[in-house]
C-alpha cells in the first residue's frame, strides 16, 4: 500500500520548529487545528512502514499469483504500482524534512487521502489482474494479502478516516465483487464473511478514529486549561505583589505622622499639665496606641509572609503559659460580664512557646470580642501522644459555609460597620500563618448563634526534657537610659519627626543633633568636641540612602563604638530582611516613648568591640 502523497515542499510554510508537531501559524492555533496537525504527523510517521508493507505485498502477489495472469497486463500493473511506491516514498521523505504545522496540516491530510485512494484503486486493479476464478487456493492467498494490507491500513491510517476509507473500500469491495462473479456455495460463504469483515472493520476504524481524536482534543484542552491556570496564577501573584507594594508604601507613609504624633505626645506628657490637659493627653495617647496596634498587625502579616519569623521549639509546661494568658485576657472578659475559665491538665508540649502564645492570645481575644454572654473556656488534655488544646466560646458563631473566610485578611463577618474597636480582621489571618509555620494542625467547629471552638494538636514533650520558660519581659524603665548631657544623633528625612524626637530626648536631659541624611550631618560632625553616645536613624531616607548605609558610615567614623537604633515604617519583605540583617536594634513606627527608652537601653547595653 502506498503512503500518503504530500504537497510540494516549496509550497509549504517554512518554520524553524523542531521535528514533530509545531505551531507555525502567526497566532496561537486553535485546538482543532492542532488536532489536525497531530493527525497529519501520525500519518507522516507511518510512511516507512506503509511503503515496506506495500512493496512486500506487491512482491508476494506477483511471485505467488503470476501464473494464469495475462503477462502484459500483470507487468503493466507491477510497473504502475512500483512507480507509485517510489514516488510516494520520495515525496514522503522530502516532506518529512519539514515539520507538520497547523498551517500545512490540512493540505497534507488531503494529499494523504488522495494518495491512499490511488493506492486502493491500484490494489483493486491488482485483484482483477491476479484473481483466478478456478483456483480457490490462489483466491485465498489474494484474500489473505488484501486482509493483511487492510489490517496495516487500519493501524496506520485510522487517524484520518478519508485516507483509510480511500484505501480500504476499493480493496475489499474488489475482492467481494470478484468472489460473487464465480457464484457457488463456497464463494457465497466467502462473500458473506467478507461483508461482515468490511462492516466490522469500518465500524472499528470509526471508533479508533473517534478515540484518537477525542484524546488529542482532551490533551489540548488540558494544555489550554493549564496555560490559562498559569496566566491566572501569574495575575494572582502580580496582584499579591501589587497589594504588598501598596501596603508597604501606604503603611510607611501613614506611619510617619502617627510616629511623629506619638513622639510629640510623649514630649508633651513630660511637661507639667493641669488635670484636664493630662486627661486629654491620655486620650490622645490611647488613640495613638490604637493606631500603633493596627500598624503592628499589618507588620506581623508582612513578616510572616516574608519568612522572617524564626521558629525555636522547646519543651515546656503548658499550664503556666495558659494561666498567664487567662489572667491577662480575663480583665476584658470580666468587663463584658463574661467568665474566662481554664481547665488544663499538667502536660508539657514541644513547640515554640513565643509563637504559640501569640496564637493563643489571638484566639482568646477573638473569642472574648465575639461573645456577649456566657463565657470562654480553655482546655488542654493529653491524648494519643498529643496534647489537644481547645478554646471554646458561647459567642455569635460562624455559619459553616463561611468558616474558611475568617482566616482571610481583613474579614470580619460580624463587624459590617467596620468598627475599629473590634480590630482589623487580621487576628485569625495571623493565627493561620503561625500554625502553618509551627506545623500545628488547627481545626474550627462552629454553629451560628451558639458559639465556636478552635482546636490545636500539639506534640507532647519528651519526659525529662522540659525547660522552665523565662519570665515575661519587664516594663521598660521610666528614666532615660542615657546619662543627662549625652549626645544623640537623630537622622530622619521628615522634619516633623526630627523635631518631635529632639523635644522628647531633650525632656530626658539629652543633647540632640538632627539631620535629614549623611550629607546634612557631616558638617555638624566636624564641629563636635565629644563623640555621640547613640544614633537613632530612620531606615528609609531620601533618594537611595538608607539607615543601614548611614549606620556603617557613622561606625566607620567612630571606630564601630557607636550604638545605632534603626526605626522603620516599611512592611516590604526585602527591606525588612535588610534592616533585620544589619544587626542593629530595630523599631517599627509608630514608636512609643517607653519602647524608645527600652531600645536605647538595649543598644547601650550591647557589648562593644574591645569590651
Amino acid at each position: 500500500m502506498n503512503g500518503p502523497a504530500s504537497p510540494t515542499p516549496a509550497a509549504e510554510a517554512r518554520t524553524s520548529s523542531p521535528p514533530g508537531v509545531a505551531a507555525a501559524a502567526p497566532g496561537v492555533p486553535d485546538n482543532e487545528a492542532r488536532v489536525r496537525a497531530d493527525q497529519a504527523a501520525l500519518l507522516q510517521g507511518n510512511v516507512t512502514s506503509l511503503m515496506l508493507g506495500n512493496a512486500a505485498a506487491t512482491a508476494i502477489a506477483v511471485l505467488m499469483l503470476h501464473q494464469g495472469a495475462e503477462p502484459g497486463t500483470l507487468w503493466a500493473w507491477v510497473l504502475v504500482q512500483t512507480a507509485n511506491i517510489v514516488f510516494n516514498s520520495w515525496a514522503g521523505a522530502r516532506v518529512g524534512r519539514r515539520p507538520t504545522t497547523p498551517r500545512n496540516a490540512q493540505r497534507r491530510l488531503q494529499a494523504a487521502a488522495t494518495a491512499c485512494t490511488v493506492s486502493g484503486v491500484l490494489w483493486a486493479a491488482g485483484v482483477v489482474v491476479l484473481w483466478h476464478p478456478s483456483d480457490f487456493e490462489a483466491q485465498l492467498l489474494l484474500i489473505f494479502i488484501i486482509t493483511g494490507l487492510s489490517a496495516n491500513a487500519l493501524n496506520s491510517l485510522s487517524s484520518h478516516l478519508p485516507a483509510f476509507y480511500g484505501f480500504f473500500v476499493p480493496c475489499v469491495l474488489s475482492v467481494l465483487v470478484a468472489t460473487l462473479t464465480d457464484w457457488n456455495q463456497r464463494s457465497a460463504v466467502v462473500a458473506l464473511m467478507g461483508g461482515v469483515y468490511f462492516v466490522t472493520t469500518c465500524r472499528f476504524a470509526g471508533r479508533m478514529h473517534a478515540t484518537l481524536v477525542d484524546s488529542l482534543r482532551r490533551r489540548y484542552q488540558v494544555e489550554t486549561l493549564a496555560a490559562d491556570l498559569r496566566v491566572q496564577k501569574d495575575l494572582a501573584e502580580q496582584a499579591s505583589q501589587s497589594k504588598s507594594r501598596f501596603l508597604a508604601a501606604a503603611s510607611h507613609d501613614l506611619r510617619q505622622p502617627v510616629h511623629a504624633l506619638s513622639l510629640f505626645v510623649g514630649a508633651l506628657g513630660q511637661r507639667p499639665l493641669d488635670g484636664e490637659s493630662r486627661r486629654l493627653v491620655s486620650h490622645v495617647q490611647g488613640a495613638v496606641d490604637s493606631m500603633g496596634t493596627m500598624f503592628n498587625a499589618l507588620l506581623d502579616v508582612s513578616q510572616l509572609d516574608a519568612g522572617m519569623v524564626p521558629v525555636n521549639p522547646r519543651s515546656f509546661a503548658l499550664r503556666p503559659l495558659l494561666q498567664r494568658i487567662a489572667a491577662d485576657e480575663g480583665a476584658l472578659a470580666r468587663r463584658k460580664g463574661l467568665r474566662l475559665r481554664l481547665n488544663a491538665a499538667d502536660v508539657a508540649v514541644h513547640t515554640d512557646p513565643v509563637l504559640l502564645e501569640r496564637v493563643l492570645r489571638n484566639l482568646v481575644a477573638n473569642a472574648v470580642h465575639y461573645t456577649d454572654r456566657g463565657g470562654v473556656l480553655m482546655t488542654a488534655r493529653s491524648r494519643g501522644g498529643e496534647v489537644w488544646l481547645r478554646i471554646l466560646d458561647t459567642g455569635v458563631g460562624i455559619a459553616a459555609e463561611r468558616q474558611a473566610e475568617v482566616f482571610q485578611e481583613f474579614v470580619q463577618l460580624h463587624n459590617p460597620e467596620r468598627d475599629r474597636a473590634k480590630g482589623m480582621g487580621l487576628g485569625l489571618a495571623i493565627v493561620r500563618r503561625l500554625v502553618d509555620l509551627l506545623g500545628v494542625p488547627l481545626a474550627l467547629r462552629s454553629v451560628a448563634s451558639r458559639g465556636s471552638g478552635f482546636a490545636l494538636r500539639l506534640p507532647l514533650a519528651t519526659p525529662g526534657a522540659v525547660e522552665a520558660l523565662p519570665a515575661p519581659d519587664a516594663v521598660a524603665p521610666a528614666a532615660a537610659p542615657a546619662a543627662p548631657g549625652d549626645l544623640v544623633l537623630v537622622i530622619d528625612d521628615d522634619a516633623e519627626i526630627r523635631t518631635a524626637m529632639a523635644d522628647l530626648l531633650a525632656g530626658w536631659g539629652l543633647r540632640v543633633i538632627g539631620a535629614s541624611g549623611m550629607d546634612d550631618l557631616q558638617p555638624q560632625l566636624m564641629a563636635l568636641t565629644v563623640p555621640p553616645r547613640l544614633a537613632i536613624c530612620d531606615y528609609r531616607l531620601r533618594g537611595r540612602e538608607n539607615g543601614v548605609a548611614v549606620a556603617e558610615q557613622l561606625q566607620t567614623l567612630f571606630n564601630d563604638d557607636l550604638p545605632v537604633i534603626l526605626i522603620t515604617g516599611d512592611t516590604a519583605a526585602e527591606r525588612l530582611r535588610d534592616a533585620r540583617a544589619s544587626g542593629h536594634v530595630l523599631l517599627h513606627k509608630p514608636v512609643s516613648p517607653q519602647a524608645l527608652q527600652a531600645a536605647m537601653a538595649q543598644a547601650l547595653a550591647a557589648p562593644r568591640d574591645g569590651e
